[in-house]
């Protein structure tokens, strides 16, 4: 009975064996070509790396340019404003002006025209009476 035990105890080792090396030298092709994948990546990898500086300072550079660019925007827009607030105010004060002005030129006209008005019906009144008194009076 023990060389039975024996025999099933060497035969499970032939199979563990067995299955351990095909294991481990599948572990090792593994490896290997870890180590083929890790040399090809460095290289690249550096490369990339070294590109990747460039690329971030190239990107600050211009995020800065950006930046002066959106401050010269603002201050243009602050002028504007600006201009726009002075003519706002010239234009306000033109048309005080020029309203004072067609104010007083019509208060004139209008002063004028009544004067005329009166003085023509008090000459055509005056004209009435004389050829009344006259006796030429048109009928």
């Amino acid at each position: 009975m023990m060389e039975l035990i024996l025999g099933i105890g060497v035969g499970a080792f032939v199979i563990y064996s067995g299955f351990n090396i095909a294991y481990l030298v599948s572990m090792r092709r593994t490896s290997e070509r870890l180590g083929e994948l890790v040399r090809n990546s460095e290289g690249n990898l550096n490369r990339t790396l070294e590109g990747l500086a460039s690329t971030l300072e190239n990107l600050r550079t211009i995020s800065g340019n950006v930046s002066d660019v959106t401050e010269d925007v603002r201050q243009i827009s602050q002028t504007v404003a600006n201009v726009e607030r002075v003519m706002r105010e010239s234009l306000v004060q033109m048309q005080e002006r020029f309203g004072d002005a067609a104010e007083a030129n019509i208060a004139g006209l209008r002063a004028g025209i009544t004067t005329g008005v009166a003085a023509l019906v008090r000459n055509l009144q005056e004209e009435r009476r004389d050829d009344h008194e006259r006796g030429t009076g048109k009928t």
